[in-house]
């Protein structure tokens, strides 16, 4: 994460009073990618709001995301991490 995300996990602690949790800041995108699909096409309607999704290309606090023609994620990444005595360790990333 770059700046942005450093940004993101100063707010979150701030707010919430604990460190960033694993999956906050991939939801917080999530969030806001639908809230710009959404403005975009001026709707909640579903269809137009799944038809605005596949562009243009998105930059948040975990990185650019990107999507191709039917609305898939380019370049996803899956991270399997083990967690022992409170560390987390990175296992395997897959690159979609």
């Amino acid at each position: 994460m770059g700046k942005a995300g450093e940004d993101f996990q100063t707010r979150f602690a701030k707010r919430f009073i604990v460190p960033n949790q694993t999956n906050a800041p991939f939801a917080y995108d999530s969030v806001y990618i639908f809230v710009d699909a959404m403005k975009r096409e001026n709707s909640t309607d579903p269809a137009k709001v799944l038809s605005a999704m596949p562009s243009p290309d998105y930059t948040g606090v975990t990185s650019e995301t990107q999507f191709d023609a039917h609305g898939d994620l380019l370049h996803g990444v899956v991270s399997m991490y083990d967690y022992k005595a409170g560390k987390k360790t990175l296992v395997s990333k897959i690159t979609m």
